[in-house]
């Protein structure tokens, strides 16, 4: 039987008389095939544009000369090839008297797929549902596509598709995860997309091998056959490394490499290297998969085979054998493309490509990966009603890009995006939150991009910039809330600002000005810090307030020698006083004038220095405050001003010192009060109200160097004394006392007067009244039991009375402590903790004391280190005590914690069967009481 081929193309939609003249086709893995049909009409004016995009099918018919092909003739024959898709192009040729020639393209439903270019994002799936999601936005059903899949996807955080066709974003997906499509010829769904990725999804078929049959005149006329076959033998490459970096997990090595040494045992020549970097892999299971498919790639085109035939049958994706076979593809040949031809003159034919079938077949990597170059502008996007900035627990950002038509739920516009700072680092580094609605540029780190980060922050039309044109010297940095920090440059005006708005809290520096850019006051310069609210200044090691000009700022920072003179010339003139006092039997002694100048001194100066030489201006070496002003210093408030010191407060004045009060001045000392004035004496004036003088408990003892005058200007003067009262005078004397009046005098009595009357006995008692004043005193030494000599300096100490008074204090630097003024009897003592222990907040110490009179206390040394021995030894003794009782509690524990690990079963193991249920019993008991 002789046998050609007819070919015939069809319409859904329109029979027009069309002849078909010739075609060729082209197809391949992984693209989409094309038919350019020639054809001929009687018709000049086909409307050409009513048949783009309409389905059409191509065929491929067999027709015979003989009487057998005749009668088949009659029914319509099985095609031998068809190709089903839709017009992407039609042409008019030529035009004669007889005919019009056109070509019409056919080619599958999904190249128009190539007229469809986008940008638009994919987030949170994996590569099989991006595809899928693409072929139904164009019209595909589950009939029109498939995948045969033979591993899991995993799920792509993030994918771009940006400036390319919706086919070439297809395919390049379909490269990067080494997935392969054809097509399947369905007579009802028309042509079927075929996804897969191994070898077990090649199209098979149950035929025969067919005949190879190199040309030379024996081939059979219409048997279909190969006529030709070359295979080539390329090397594949010894290695292939990837590599990535993921910032999430940036110490994790995301380098793969893979290498061909076991493919030596098939005679493969290895040849060469080859390396990525930037495959967007993020874990090291991505980086072999990617390894994996790119040596795939790389050996499926080890052994490659051209040929021609005229096998209708033959289509990408499909495996076919040979008879006789070849070595090579001992399992079939897998076909990677196909060329077809015919023509009303010229049987079908075709050329192809093939690989053997036992190889995993790869697409290449050919579809360019767009490179987004520069930037792009995008806005900072949040769930709805996010107040603040909207930022996840790494910093990054949601973005809404101006290419993105979808629509998102509020804040899942894009992937977590990165902010580039100019300044980073292990917990540390610059942070400005941006909010909603910020304008940002988007970079892409290698252009890619499925990889963007912000590299900047924008101001536009909707959010202007906050700083206006005239700010062309101000530096500012401002925040959403209006924390702001302004630095100006402007010549002359040089200053900074830092400020928020809660309580107008601000430190101006420099030249100061209001909202205006004027000058606040004349003297608005220097500093200025200010709150509407409460403020502190805090110095852990000292704190030197100084208006002491240092000019240009040159100087130590504590440069305080003009203070450190001040106070050696106050502490020189306080000895010197001192010393007078001294001579004048007044209780003043140096140490007392002078220690606590020297102290304060010595805050300023070096510590430990015995003589003032030593002292000089080397700054605070312990925490202490100085302030110090050539000027004066000025502390004023309409309510209370309180000085207080553990130690000694001392006021030194070269001139004078003034204390004048509205109302009442008073002054109260434990010990003494002591007045010495060396040049002009002492005036105490009472305007109104009496002056009253009065030793309670001892003598008052009043001399001068010369006279001593006593005046009463309109009253009395009355002298009383409740034993005796003596006056004397130059060896004469009056003594009154015992009911009598006795006078002597070595000389004569003389009575100058104008009578004398002598009427008998009589008596007059002026008694003097004395307040009843408290005279118990109480010593408190406080200190710990092991360490004596380490006392509780500084701690707090509270003593409650017999009659209720309490008195509160602080401990010396030895930890001790006398009160005075006592009500004689029980009192109870509070010491509160050591303020040096940072563990505690409860009172260390409560116990009960005996008040004694001054006059009866102890006085011998000896007895007072009995007493603190004896008091040693009880809290030895209780600290033993206290010690055994943490031991015991903490075996108590260790039995308690091994209690619980065993099971009763455990517990009761080695115990006779009928002692068991007691000892468990038992357990439960003390376990519920513990």
């Amino acid at each position: 039987m002789t046998q050609t081929q007819s070919y015939h193309l069809s319409f859904s939609r329109f029979s027009p008389s069309l002849s078909v003249v010739s075609f060729t086709a082209t197809e391949a893995l992984n693209t989409a095939y094309r038919l350019d049909i020639e054809l001929t009409s009687a018709d000049a004016d086909l409307p050409l544009s009513s048949y783009i995009n309409q389905a059409a099918k191509f065929t491929v018919t067999p027709v015979s000369s003989d009487a057998l092909g005749l009668i088949e003739g009659m029914i319509a024959p099985q095609a031998l090839k068809e190709w089903s898709g839709i017009i992407t192009s039609c042409e008019k040729l030529s035009v004669s008297a007889d005919e019009t020639r056109y070509r019409m393209v056919l080619e599958p439903r999904i190249a128009a797929l190539k007229h469809h270019r986008t940008s638009r994002l994919f987030q949170n799936q994996n590569v099989l549902d991006i595809i899928s999601s693409l072929l139904k936005h164009h019209g595909f059903s589950g009939v029109d596509f498939r995948f045969n899949t033979s591993r899991e996807y995993g799920v792509r955080e993030y994918v771009t598709q940006y400036q390319e066709s919706d086919f070439a974003f297809l395919n390049r997906l379909c490269e990067e995860e080494g997935i392969w499509y054809a097509f399947e010829q369905n007579a009802q769904y028309g042509d079927v997309a075929v996804f897969g990725d191994d070898t077990a999804h090649y199209f098979r078929s149950h035929t025969s091998p067919y005949p190879y049959r190199p040309h030379g005149g024996l081939e059979s006329v219409g048997q279909e056959t190969v006529f030709a076959l070359q295979v080539k033998h390329n090397p594949i490459l010894e290695s292939i490394r990837v590599g990535d970096y993921n910032y999430r997990d940036a110490d994790t090595d995301l380098s793969s490499e893979v290498t061909a040494k076991d493919k030596e045992s098939d005679s493969s020549v290895l040849l060469g290297s080859d390396s990525h970097w930037g495959l967007h892999h993020k874990t090291p299971e991505e980086a072999r998969l990617q390894t994996a498919l790119l040596q795939q790639l790389d050996h499926s085109r080890r052994i490659v085979a051209s040929g021609s035939g005229n096998i209708t049958a033959l289509s990408p994706g499909l495996v076919f054998q040979t008879a006789p076979a070849f070595s090579e593809a001992p399992n079939g040949w897998l076909v990677v493309s196909l060329t077809h031809s015919g023509s009303r003159d010229q049987a079908y034919s075709h050329t192809f490509t093939a690989i053997p079938a036992d190889s995993i077949f790869r697409p290449e990597r050919i579809t360019p990966l767009p490179k987004i170059q520069g930037s792009l502008p995008a806005r900072v996007t949040s769930p709805g009603n996010y107040t603040y900035a909207y930022i996840d627990n790494m910093g990054r950002y949601r973005v809404k890009l101006p290419f993105d038509l979808d629509e998102w739920s509020p804040g899942g516009e894009s992937r977590p995006i990165r902010l580039a700072k100019p300044y980073a680092g292990p917990d540390y580094g610059q942070h400005f939150p941006l909010h909603e609605g910020t304008e940002v540029m988007l970079s892409f780190v290698q252009g890619n991009p499925d990889r963007p980060y912000i590299s900047g922050v924008m101001h536009d039309s909707s959010h202007p910039d906050h700083v206006p044109a005239d700010w062309n010297t101000r530096n500012v940095i401002r925040t959403w809330a209006n924390n702001k920090l302004r630095m100006e440059d402007k010549q002359g005006q040089e200053h900074i600002k830092l400020a928020t708005e809660y309580g107008k809290t601000q430190l101006n520096l420099g030249h100061i000005v209001d909202s205006e850019r004027k000058l606040r006051g004349d003297d608005g310069q220097g500093f200025e810090l200010r709150t509407d609210h409460w403020g502190s200044v805090r110095a852990g090691k000292g704190l030197f307030l100084s208006a002491n000009a240092q000019s240009a700022a040159n100087g130590e920072v504590l440069d305080m020698e003009a203070t450190i003179q001040q106070l050696k010339e106050a502490l020189d003139m306080a000895q010197g006083l001192a010393k007078a006092a001294k001579r004048a039997e007044t209780p003043l002694g140096d140490q007392d004038a002078s220690s606590g100048s020297k102290d304060l001194m010595d805050q300023g100066g070096q510590y430990g220095s015995s003589s003032l030489s030593e002292l000089d201006a080397k700054g605070l070496k312990n925490a202490g405050l100085i302030a110090s002003a050539p000027a004066g210093i000025v502390l004023s408030t309409p309510k209370h001003i309180q000085t207080s010191a553990t130690e000694n407060i001392l006021h030194t004045a070269g001139n004078n010192i003034h204390n004048s009060v509205f109302k009442k001045f008073t002054v109260a000392a434990g010990e003494l009060i002591s007045f010495f004035a060396q040049t002009l004496g002492i005036k105490m004036v009472a305007s109104k109200g009496d002056i009253t003088l009065q030793a309670q408990q001892d003598n008052i003892t009043v001399a001068a160097a010369k006279n001593i005058r006593i005046d009463s200007v309109n009253g009395e003067i009355t002298i009383s004394a409740s034993k005796k009262l003596t006056l004397v005078c130059d060896g004469s004397y009056i003594t009154l006392g015992g009911g009598n009046v006795e006078i002597g005098t070595p000389g004569q009595i003389i009575n100058k007067s104008s009578g004398w009357q002598s009427i008998g006995p009589s008596s007059k008692s002026v008694k003097g009244t004395m307040p009843k004043v408290a005279k118990g005193q109480l010593e408190l030494l406080h200190y710990y039991a092991t360490q004596k000599k380490d006392g509780v300096a500084g701690g707090e100490y509270t003593v409650i009375d017999s009659s209720g008074q309490v008195r509160k204090g602080i401990l010396d630097s030895n930890g001790y402590a006398v009160v005075s003024g006592l009500a004689e009897g029980a009192a109870k003592v509070v010491f509160s903790k050591d303020p040096r222990d940072g563990h505690s907040d409860k009172d260390i110490i409560e116990d009960a004391f005996r008040v004694l009179p001054i006059g009866k206390q102890t006085t011998s040394d000896t007895n007072q280190i009995a007493q603190f021995e004896i008091a040693k030894k009880e809290v030895d003794t209780l600290l033993a005590h206290t010690k055994n009782l943490v031991s015991q509690a903490q075996a108590l524990k260790q039995v308690s914690d091994n209690i619980r690990s065993l099971s009763y079963k455990d517990l009761a193991k080695s115990l006779p069967i009928n002692q068991q249920p007691v000892l468990t019993e038992k357990i439960t008991s003390n376990i519920k009481k513990k």
